[in-house]
């Protein structure tokens, strides 16, 4: 068994009857955090710690592995977890007689997240486990904290539908680390090698410059992950009924080329993107604001999670919308917003809240959702033309009740009943106003009420943006009032940024992403009012920031600062999550404060910061959107204000008002599990290579086929069979070869691999005719040493061969026989690892007649055997077997 095996199958988001056990008497080291996440877990019996030197000091001091759980408060399979695994006394009790047991919560400590989240992917390529990521993260450690293994949401107990439970994996990494602990302390280092190669630029990769063919690169990926139909610009053809999300990074970078370039295509891919997610049930057409993302294509089942940074990406760019376009629904869609935010989400002292939870009473959207009866008592002789506007009168795809959302527009409604527009809105008004009051009544969702100094900056800098665009005032009063109480609460005695607020107590030294939004929203509320007491703090601030994260042998910032706690990685990355990613907007405020200060100091940092990641963006440009922004920012000051228009050729100007009449299609039910990939890409497991063994006199070969797609072009292995007779010798055997060819730059897990939790290059043989591969030879490896790593790695690279025996039952009475041979193998190149996958080559040899004489064909690829005449079977031989075999 691998040391790294043990939780493939216990991935899945699944529920089952809870074991939870009253320990409400029970408390823990939690008890005395903040966090309203930790303190859900502080009566578990499970002897939780929070991360710090108490528990690593007695995980190092006892030997004892680490269990290691992330999540956060409106996770609901956290929920979930928390009931089932941890509130029950015998799992508990496990845990705690043999592991050190840790809880995080990933909105306070996000640097632990990202390189343990890291880790679960690197451990599930290198396994070929498969899957994603998320949350609730279950991670199993060393004591010095190099991960074993982990997965996401693990059930109490096994069952042939959910995989295996949290207790059979904990016994097998107990029964691994005290027979083999040196084992799973080097794949423990190894794998912590390949997540530290990950979470940063390679400090050898060539850097370039930022020029205007890298917007293009950016802007034509994310056109091919529109939705044509549901809109949304994270659409996977191959996957349609994937989750879908705003990101609003994408959406955002078309609007800036669209403004440059006069381009109204783009234009329309952000109209209908927006439209479409506001007729959806992911936005609240009750109480206003935006669920966290869609469970379906069409954005109607939601996660019903509210995400105060959800709401800071949809206001700013709804309201950027309306400024654009001079549409009131969008003005509309971003006053709903900014209300609901300053209603719901804002403490007494002006600060923002993190979160809403998605479940009450353990059921997941329950406040949300509605029946029948409840719409039918409440609305009266009114229900009727409320359900007809809010999809009630579909078929339903949610198994709690009904989720509001437009299936038609408003418009068609009121022309089919002989209404104005406005007339119909105005009766709807009353009636979501009389639904909102009675919906508030129900046992509401947690708030989680922690302040966080970066998902706060993200609402800052949105509420003043919509306030000055959409002439509203109040939204940036609002703003001023949460800027005021980030700067006197969330700042220690020497200046420095703290990262989270509750109960009036700051902790945490901040992150990168703290100082870049907290900067950017001073920026935006300096432009708001004038007021130059926010253009101070703003460019005192960012000098922090670069003194703290910036470093000047990378060019770029690290997400820790320098004097931040050493984990086992340290984070530096381009990649946008939901928001943009803190390098790319801290090099828009370099850019903003250069143009506002005159600074070649800032001018040099963020040219050198943009060109660092240039590879990174080439590698996958959509992923990359907000530092395509910072590109463009670059480029017009660079260029010139008078050359703006020119880094676009210019297209007729689109015309939004056709695609605002356009009907959605049919409602269907979709459902969907999301995840994600440490690789940017995503290879095709098992794609097949088919082809019939051409009959030349001199190479019969297993070729590629004469069509391949883009995907089979860009996997790095090409394979060819070459057998040594044109013909099978019936009851007899046939050498053959198998050619590896791998692509330049590229190398492969040699055969047996080294390490061995490494997946290795393997060669297998199916036959209906019950022709046998044997005695498979793999050629000699290469050692490639990697950083981080004690031992160098056995790899293959270039043109590698496999030598087998093809053995034929000597039964077997057909003419021709049908071989498929799988060659599995996982990719690796400088930056990245590729899931493993499997080349398929189908092809067809006829067996040779007895007596018959056998051709060789491919002597160039067999060099060992001597070039002999063509045989004829000599007395005493078996017909049809080849001499010498």
């Amino acid at each position: 068994m691998k040391l790294i095996a043990m939780a493939a199958a216990a991935t899945a988001f699944l529920s089952s009857p809870a074991v939870a056990e009253d320990s409400a008497t029970t408390t823990n080291r939690l008890a005395g955090e903040s966090s309203p996440y930790l303190l859900l877990h502080a009566h578990n019996p499970v002897q939780w710690y929070p991360w710090g030197p108490e528990a690593l000091t007695r995980a190092k001091a006892e030997n004892k592995p680490i269990f290691l759980s992330i999540g956060y408060s409106s996770c609901y399979w956290c929920h979930v977890m928390e009931r089932e695994v941890f509130s029950s006394r015998e799992i508990a009790a496990y845990m705690n007689e043999h592991f050190v047991n840790i809880k995080v919560d990933r909105e306070e400590r996000p640097d632990i997240d990202d390189i343990y989240m890291t880790s679960l992917l690197v451990y599930r390529q290198l396994s070929g486990s498969g899957g994603g990521g998320g949350w609730p993260l279950s991670m199993f450690l060393t004591p010095t904290g190099h991960p074993i293994g982990g997965a996401t949401y693990l059930p109490p107990e096994d069952s042939p539908e959910r995989g295996r439970g949290f207790p059979s994996v904990a016994r097998q990494v107990v029964e691994l680390w005290e027979n083999r602990q040196a084992d799973l302390e080097r794949s423990g280092q190894m794998m912590t090698a390949q997540v530290q190669r990950l979470i940063r630029p390679s400090a050898d990769e060539t850097v370039a410059e930022p020029g205007r063919d890298l917007l293009q690169l950016v802007t034509d990926e994310i056109k091919r992950q529109y939705d044509p139909v549901h809109g949304g610009v994270d659409f996977n053809g191959q996957a349609p009924d994937s989750a879908r999300f705003p990101n609003i990074p994408r959406l955002q970078f078309l609007m800036d080329v669209s403004a440059a370039s006069d381009d109204g295509a783009l234009l329309g891919v952000v109209e209908h993107s927006l439209q479409s997610m506001a007729r959806g049930g992911i936005r609240d057409h009750l109480a206003g604001g935006f669920h966290r993302y869609s469970t379906d294509r069409r954005w109607h089942v939601p996660h019903f999670e509210k995400m105060l940074y959800d709401q800071a990406m949809m206001l700013g760019i709804y309201a950027r919308a309306a400024q654009m376009t001079g549409d009131d629904f969008y003005r509309t869609v971003a006053g709903e917003i900014a209300d609901f935010v300053e209603r719901e989400m804002t403490t007494a002292q002006g600060a923002f809240c993190s979160a809403l939870d998605a479940e009450t009473n353990a059921i997941e959207g329950e406040y949300y959702v509605w029946n029948d009866e409840e719409i039918g008592a409440v609305l009266g002789d009114d229900a009727a033309l409320f359900g007809r506007v809010y999809g009630l009168e579909a078929a339903n795809p949610f198994e709690h009740g009904y989720v509001l959302h437009l299936p038609q527009s408003k418009a068609s409604i009121a022309k089919e009943l002989n209404m104005e527009t406005e007339q119909l809105e105005q009766k709807l008004s009353a009636l979501r106003a009389h639904l909102l009051k009675v919906r508030s009544r129900r046992p509401r969702p947690l708030l989680d009420d922690k302040v966080l100094t970066a998902w706060n900056a993200m609402m800052i800098r949105a509420l003043a943006y919509s306030g000055r665009v959409l002439d509203r005032p109040q939204d940036v009063k609002a703003a001023a009032k949460a800027a005021d109480f980030l700067l006197e609460n969330l700042q220690d005695s020497d200046g420095g940024v703290l990262r989270t607020w509750r109960g009036g107590k700051a902790k945490y030294a901040a992150y990168l992403d703290d100082y870049a939004f907290l900067v950017s929203a001073l920026l935006e509320l300096h432009e708001a009012t004038g007021e130059q007491k926010w253009l101070a703090s703003a460019r005192t601030l960012n000098a922090r920031q670069i003194e703290l994260f910036y470093d000047n042998d990378l060019k770029a910032f690290y997400f820790t600062s320098t004097g931040h706690e050493k984990l086992i990685a340290r984070t530096s990355s381009i990649y946008d999550s939901v928001f943009p990613s803190a390098n790319s907007l801290s090099v828009q405020n370099l850019l903003r404060l250069q143009v506002i200060d005159n600074s070649q100091e800032y001018a040099t940092i963020a040219k050198d910061t943009l060109s660092r990641f240039v590879p990174a963006l080439k590698r996958s440009p959509a992923s990359c959107a907000g530092l395509g922004r910072a590109i463009f920012g670059w480029l017009q000051q660079t260029d010139g204000a008078s050359q703006n228009a020119s880094l676009f050729l210019a297209r007729p100007r689109w015309q939004p008002v056709a695609l605002r009449t356009v009907q959605p299609p049919e409602e269907k039910s979709e459902k969907v599990v999301p995840g994600r990939t440490v690789s940017r890409q995503d290879p095709p497991a098992g794609t097949t290579q088919q082809g019939v063994i051409q009959q030349a006199s001199f190479r019969p070969v297993f070729p590629a086929p004469t069509t391949v797609d883009e995907k089979e072009k860009d996997r790095p292995l090409k394979v060819k069979i070459y057998p040594l007779y044109d013909k099978l010798p019936r009851k007899g055997k046939c050498l053959i070869a198998i050619e590896l060819q791998v692509k330049f730059g590229w190398h492969i897990n040699a055969n047996p691999s080294n390490p061995d939790f490494l997946v290795p290059t393997k060669v297998e043989l199916k036959s209906k005719q019950n022709v046998k591969l044997t005695k498979v030879k793999y050629p000699k490896h290469h050692e490639l040493k990697v950083q981080g790593s004690p031992d160098p790695y056995h790899v293959y690279d270039g043109k590698q061969i496999v030598y087998g025996l093809l053995e034929i039952d000597e039964k077997d009475t057909t003419k021709l026989s049908e071989l498929e041979f799988h060659v599995s193998f996982q990719g690796c190149n400088s930056t990245q690892c590729l899931q493993p996958d499997k080349v398929v080559m189908k092809g067809k040899l006829p067996f040779a007649k007895d007596g018959e004489t056998l051709k060789k064909v491919n002597l160039e690829k067999h060099p060992k055997l001597e070039k002999t005449k063509p045989a004829t079977p000599a007395k005493g031989e078996t017909p049809g077997r080849p001499p010498g075999l």
